[in-house]
C-alpha cells in the first residue's frame, strides 16, 4: 500500500515514514509540507491513504482534503492532528475524510489506522473527544451547523486573513467570501463582522497547537 505524508514538519514525516515502512505493508510515495502541495502530489501519486495534518501552510489540511475529494472521489484520508475536539472531527468527515486520528495515539493505532482507512473502512481514534465539551468561546457549540467551507472560512477570519487573502487561499472570489461571512453570521447569531472576527480569533487563539 502506498502513502502520501502531509506534514510541515520534517523530523515528524520522518518518524511516521519509518514507522510505516517498517511493518512492510507500506511505501511512501511521497512527503510534502503543505495543503497546496498535497493536492498536487495526490493527482501525480494516487497513494492508497493520504495521511494529513490539519495546521499546514497555505491551505489547511481540511481543505486540501475536500479538494483532493472533489477530484477523485475514491481518495482516502487519514487525518492525524493535535486538535482532539469533536469539531475538527466533525469539519474533517464533512470534508470527505475516512479517518481521524489524534497525535497522541500510539504508534501501533497510527499504523491500525493506515490499514483500516486504506481498506476503504471508516476509523476514528480512540483518544477524541467526542461529546460533553464545554466551551469556554461563546457560539462554538452553533459551529457544527457551519459547513466544512463556511468554517475554513471562519478559521481564516481568525488567524487575521482578510477577504482577498481568504480568497486567495481557497480560490474563491472576494464575493463568495462576503457571502460566506454573511451566511455564518447568521448561523452564530452574530450581528456584526467585527463581532465574528473577534469570535473566529478567540477560537483560534483557544485550539493553538502546541508545538
Amino acid at each position: 500500500m502506498t502513502v502520501m505524508l502531509v506534514d510541515d514538519h520534517s523530523v515528524v514525516r520522518t518518524g511516521y515514514r519509518m514507522l510505516l515502512e517498517m511493518t512492510g505493508d507500506f511505501s511512501v510515495v511521497s512527503e510534502v509540507e503543505s495543503g497546496d502541495a498535497a493536492v498536487d502530489q495526490h493527482n501525480l501519486w494516487r497513494p492508497s491513504v493520504v495521511v494529513i495534518d490539519l495546521n499546514l501552510p497555505g491551505i489547511s489540511g481540511i481543505e486540501a482534503t475536500r479538494r483532493i475529494i472533489q477530484i477523485d472521489g475514491d481518495a482516502k484520508v487519514l487525518v492525524f492532528s493535535i486538535h482532539d475536539e469533536s469539531i475538527y472531527v466533525t469539519r474533517s468527515f464533512d470534508a470527505g475524510a475516512s479517518g481521524y486520528l489524534c497525535k497522541s495515539c500510539s504508534p501501533g493505532e497510527m499504523v491500525e489506522a493506515v490499514r483500516t482507512v486504506a481498506s476503504g473502512k471508516l476509523f476514528t481514534g480512540s483518544n477524541l473527544r467526542h461529546t460533553g465539551d464545554k466551551s469556554e468561546i461563546r457560539g462554538e457549540d452553533s459551529m457544527r451547523y457551519l459547513s466544512a467551507r463556511e468554517f475554513e472560512v471562519f478559521q481564516l477570519l481568525g488567524r487575521g486573513q482578510d477577504s482577498r487573502d481568504i480568497a486567495n487561499s481557497l480560490g474563491i472570489t472576494a464575493k463568495t467570501v462576503s457571502n460566506y461571512v454573511i451566511l455564518i453570521k447568521e448561523k452564530l447569531a452574530l450581528s456584526s463582522t467585527s463581532e465574528l472576527v473577534s469570535m473566529a480569533t478567540q477560537f483560534i487563539a483557544s485550539h493553538r497547537p502546541i508545538l
